[in-house]
């Protein structure tokens, strides 16, 4: 399992507080697009490109949805059906033969583009103004009943062109 060291993109982020320095980015996934992280554990959910047998994104699943166990042994498991259905799944829409448009499910109105680039297919997400690069995503929440309850999310990816790091927080509640 390799895994490798956040600190140089967190030192760029001014305001980069929840995510926690030690957790894993999960680097050896091929056609990984982008993954969530939470609070409660370093788990990691894994949003890796679908391709069809001519390399091109699979326009009916475009993505595999999975768990990568940090704090097993780093195995890989499936979605539970409530997990899909209710947390980590997503929708998406056919754009074009090159692009498609998702939504993670517990968060539908917050809409994010996988397209093709020059260096393969990207997730593509607006951070305030700007179109960046989605790299992941931290999750803090109050895991006190049996559904946690979301207090903000953090935005974690790089411009487009230059390659800098973005960062952006959303309040869920309060």
């Amino acid at each position: 399992m390799r895994v490798e060291n956040r600190d140089h993109r967190d030192t760029l982020l001014k305001g980069a507080d929840g995510l926690p320095a030690h957790y894993p980015v999960p680097s050896e996934e091929t056609d990984l697009q982008f993954f969530i992280q939470k609070n409660k554990n370093c788990n990691t959910v894994i949003y890796q490109l679908n391709r069809t047998a001519d390399g091109f994104i699979n326009q009916n699943k475009p993505l595999n949805v999975y768990w990568k166990e940090y704090e097993d042994d780093g195995h890989v498991s499936k979605m539970n059906f409530l997990q899909e259905r209710l947390a980590y799944g997503y929708t998406h829409k056919v754009i074009n033969n090159e692009t498609v448009q998702i939504s993670i499910v517990s968060y539908p109105s917050y809409k994010m583009y996988i397209t093709k680039t020059d260096i393969g297919y990207k997730t593509m997400a607006k951070f305030k103004d700007n179109w960046v690069t989605l790299t992941n995503i931290y999750v803090f929440a109050d895991e006190l009943g049996a559904f946690p309850n979301v207090k903000y999310i953090e935005l974690y990816g790089e411009d487009m062109e230059q390659g800098i790091p973005y960062f952006d927080k959303i309040n869920i509640s309060e």
